[in-house]
C-alpha cells in the first residue's frame, strides 16, 4: 500500500496535464465540430474556387461572382484564338445547383482532415446557359463570318493524265454548331477557361478520309478499268470528253467492298452517252438556211445530206476500245453522211443549188458559180411527181444508165428513159441528159415535168458530170 501511495504521489502531475491535454483536445475538437457544422470544411475546392470555411451562402455569392466573370478563349485550327465573355457565352448562375448536397456530404467529424489534404469537386450545374444568346455570341466572331467559313472537302479519285490518284481530304474552318454549343457548355460547367475547336471536334468533318478503304479500293478498279480517254469535237466546235472521271463512276461495287466493271452496265451508260453525243451531231433532215444565187436568205429542212451518228456500232466501238484501256484525241463517231460545212447553212462553198420555182440551177465551186443551167424538174400539177425539197448530196456518178419507172402487172414498166449521164442524190431522183427534150426551164414543169428527175440538156449534163463528185451537197428548194 505505501508503494502505491508513492507511486500515485510521484506520478500526480503528469497524469494531471495528460487529462488536461484531452479535456482541452477534446473541448477543440467539439468547437471545430461546432464551427464546421453550417461551413465548408478547409480545403474544399468546387470548379477550381476555394470556398473552405464559407457557409453555403458566403460560397453562393463567391461562386456567381467567378460565373458573372467567366470567359473561354476559343483556339481555332489557323493558330489565332477569340475570347467569348460571360455576356457572349449567355451564361448566368443557376441557384438551384448541388453545392448544397455536397455540404451535406461533408463528415463534420472529420472536419481537421481538410487541413492535411484538398477535396475538389466539379459540379456542372452551376451555370444556366442562354442557347440564343451563345449562339448569337457565336456568331459575333471573327472566325464565324462567312469568309472564315471554309467547308472540308472529302477525298477522291481524280483522273489525271490518264491515270487515278487519291486526292487527300481537307479539313475546312467551318463550325460544327451544335457540336461546338455542347462542347462550349460543358467546358465552362466544368470551370475550363480554353476549349481548343480542333481536339474537341467542333469542325464540320470531311467523311470520306485517304486512307478509307472503300475508296482505294475503287481507286484500284479505276486504274485497272477506267483508263480510256475519248475526246470529240461537234461541228459546232463543242468539246465533249469521255474518260475515267465518268467511267470510274460506272463500276459495280461488289459484297466484299471491291469493285469491277460490269459489262451490261458499261453498256447501258455507254448506250446513254451516246445518245446524247448524237444530238450534238445529228443533222440529217435538220432546217438550214443559206444565201442563194438570187441574194436572198432561203430555209430549207429535209433530205439526206448530214451526219447521223450510228448509235449501236459507236457503243460497240467505244465498248471495245475501254476495254483496252485505248484512248483516242479527235474521234468520229461511226455514222452514216457526212459532216456539214460550217459555211453558209451547212452547204459550204461547193454545192448544187436548185431553185424549182426558177427552173434554174447553179454548181458553185469554193464559192463561185462554174456552170449554170435551166432545167425541168417533176410535175408539179402530180403531187407523186414532185421533187422535193430539201438538202442532198450526191451518192452516185454513172454513164449510160437506163432509168425505169415502176413495174406494172403486164411486167412492163412505167417507162424506160436511156441516158448517158445519171447523177443521183435523193433514192430514185438525180440529174440527167434528157435528149428527148428540146427546151428547158419556164412553165414546162407544171403540167409536162419529169417524174421527179431534173432533166438537163445533154452538153450540160455532161460538164456537170465531169465537175461534180460523190458526197457533194445539193439544195433543192422553191
Amino acid at each position: 500500500m505505501e508503494k502505491m501511495k508513492k507511486w500515485y504521489k510521484s506520478h500526480q502531475k503528469p497524469a494531471l496535464i495528460g487529462t488536461i491535454t484531452i479535456l482541452l483536445l477534446l473541448i477543440g475538437y467539439l468547437a471545430g465540430r461546432i464551427y464546421f457544422n453550417d461551413k465548408f470544411l478547409k480545403g474544399t475546392v468546387i470548379n477550381d474556387c476555394s470556398v473552405e470555411t464559407l457557409s453555403l451562402k458566403q460560397a453562393n455569392q463567391k461562386l456567381e461572382k467567378q460565373v458573372s466573370s467567366k470567359s473561354l478563349t476559343l483556339v481555332f485550327n489557323d493558330g489565332q484564338s477569340e475570347v467569348l465573355q460571360a455576356n457572349q457565352l449567355g451564361i448566368s448562375y443557376n441557384e438551384k445547383n448541388s453545392l448544397q448536397k455536397v455540404l451535406d456530404q461533408q463528415n463534420k467529424w472529420l472536419w481537421f482532415t481538410g487541413f492535411f489534404s484538398q477535396n475538389k469537386q466539379t459540379l456542372t450545374d452551376l451555370i444556366n446557359v442562354n442557347d440564343e444568346s451563345l449562339s448569337q455570341g457565336i456568331q459575333s466572331l471573327e472566325h464565324a463570318q462567312a469568309d472564315k467559313q471554309v467547308d472540308p472537302t472529302d477525298a477522291y479519285l481524280q483522273y489525271q493524265d490518264k491515270q487515278f490518284s487519291i486526292v487527300k481530304e481537307t479539313l475546312g474552318s467551318k463550325f460544327n454548331n451544335e457540336q461546338l454549343i455542347i462542347n462550349i457548355k460543358v467546358y465552362i460547367s466544368e470551370g475550363k477557361t480554353s476549349l481548343d475547336l480542333t481536339k474537341s471536334k467542333s469542325y464540320v468533318l470531311p467523311t470520306v478520309y485517304e486512307d478509307d478503304q472503300d475508296l482505294k479500293n475503287h481507286l484500284e478498279a479505276a486504274n485497272q478499268y477506267c483508263l480510256s480517254s475519248i475526246h470529240y469535237t461537234t461541228p459546232k466546235g463543242k468539246e465533249i470528253t469521255l474518260d475515267g472521271s465518268e467511267t470510274m463512276n460506272w463500276l459495280t461495287k461488289n459484297d466484299d467492298g471491291t469493285y469491277t466493271k460490269d459489262e451490261s452496265t458499261f453498256k447501258s451508260k455507254l448506250n446513254e452517252f451516246v445518245k446524247s453525243l448524237a444530238s450534238q451531231y445529228n443533222s440529217i433532215g435538220s432546217s438550214r438556211t443559206f444565201t442563194g444565187q438570187d441574194g436572198q436568205s432561203h430555209t430549207v429542212s429535209g433530205g439526206t445530206y448530214g451526219f447521223r451518228v450510228s448509235q449501236d456500232k459507236e457503243v460497240s466501238a467505244l465498248f471495245a476500245l475501254m476495254s483496252e484501256n485505248k484512248s483516242e484525241e479527235s474521234r468520229v463517231p461511226e455514222h452514216t453522211g457526212q459532216l456539214p460545212s460550217e459555211g453558209n447553212g451547212g452547204l459550204g462553198s461547193s454545192y448544187i443549188e436548185v431553185n424549182i420555182t426558177k427552173q434554174h440551177l447553179w454548181l458553185v465551186k469554193d464559192g463561185s458559180v462554174v456552170l449554170e443551167s435551166d432545167f425541168v424538174s417533176g410535175k408539179e400539177s402530180d403531187s407523186s411527181r414532185l421533187t422535193p425539197n430539201g438538202t442532198y448530196y450526191i451518192y452516185n456518178k454513172e454513164r449510160n444508165r437506163v432509168l425505169r419507172g415502176t413495174k406494172q402487172a403486164n411486167g412492163k414498166y412505167e417507162y424506160e428513159s436511156p441516158v448517158s449521164y445519171w447523177m443521183p442524190f435523193n433514192k430514185g431522183i438525180g440529174f440527167h441528159d434528157a435528149s428527148w427534150r428540146s427546151t428547158f426551164g419556164g412553165d414546162i414543169y407544171i403540167n409536162s415535168g419529169s417524174h421527179g428527175c431534173i432533166n438537163l440538156p445533154t452538153s450540160f449534163a455532161g460538164s456537170l458530170y465531169s465537175q461534180i463528185y460523190v458526197n457533194l451537197p445539193v439544195v433543192v428548194y422553191r
